[in-house]
């Protein structure tokens, strides 16, 4: 089986409870990222949106929210199919399709953003797929990219997210070992496996030809990630988050 095939495995398998009580208060956490968003796009106007490796949906929704026209791709058909339950539930429309962020099936220049979301740590081949969404992107737009540092090995943090898993089995009814079954096997063929810097996004960035680069630490979603999150990933992770930007 090849790499993309077993990150397709994890996630369809995964949807079945991804994004389950993912925050305390999912009004609160919405309205936050309503705020990140809208500082990040600065404008009121209709956009054509992307979103690369949409999940359940949420930034997807967010935007449609927004009164934005948004299109998400995954890899997994099954969280494809948990956004369309996420979407209808919510009475909004976006546009869901199955497809590789490394390699997009649309024209040039067609979307005024392309954003994804703690996304780029499973991709085999960064670069190339920052280069695809680049070539999607209308000139003027902007790609968005929202990741952080994820798997710190110091020997403290490897025993909190083995208490961590404890808890998952416990309380979430899902077993914690699904996740090292499939990653385990290519994770050192996934280049920002342990999660990436600002400066690994700038290089690809500026790679890609992207200009007028910035960087937003998000520090107030940080707090409210440490205070809002269940107990279980509270002890798993120290939040290292932020949002980088490029204007093509």
């Amino acid at each position: 089986m090849d790499d993309k095939n077993i990150i397709k495995l994890h996630w369809d398998k995964r949807s079945q409870t991804y994004g389950k009580n993912s925050y305390r208060s999912q009004d609160e956490a919405q309205h936050l990222w309503k705020g990140i968003l809208k500082n990040a796009i600065c404008t009121d106007e209709r956009l054509s949106i992307l979103d690369v490796g949409v999940g359940t949906g949420f930034l997807a929704l967010l935007f449609s929210e927004m009164g934005h026209s948004v299109t998400g791709i995954d890899i997994s058909k099954g969280m494809l199919e948990k956004a369309r339950h996420n979407a209808g539930k919510m009475g909004l429309s976006i546009d869901l399709m199955h497809a590789d962020a490394e390699n997009l099936l649309f024209e040039d220049e067609i979307f005024d953003i392309v954003i994804n979301r703690h996304l780029l740590w499973t991709i085999p081949d960064p670069g190339s797929a920052v280069n695809e969404w680049s070539r999607t992107v209308r000139s003027g737009g902007k790609i968005i990219l929202i990741d952080g540092k994820w798997h710190d090995y110091a020997i403290n943090m490897r025993l909190r997210r083995f208490i961590s898993k404890m808890l998952v089995s416990m309380t979430e009814k899902r077993d914690p070992r699904l996740f090292t079954s499939h990653y385990d096997r290519i994770k050192n063929r996934l280049p920002f496996f342990s999660g990436s810097t600002p400066d690994d996004v700038v290089d690809l960035f500026s790679k890609a030809g992207l200009k007028n680069i910035s960087l937003d630490n998000l520090e107030e979603l940080e707090k409210f990630e440490t205070e809002n999150r269940p107990l279980a990933y509270r002890i798993a992770n120290k939040p290292s988050l932020y949002l980088a930007l490029g204007e093509k």
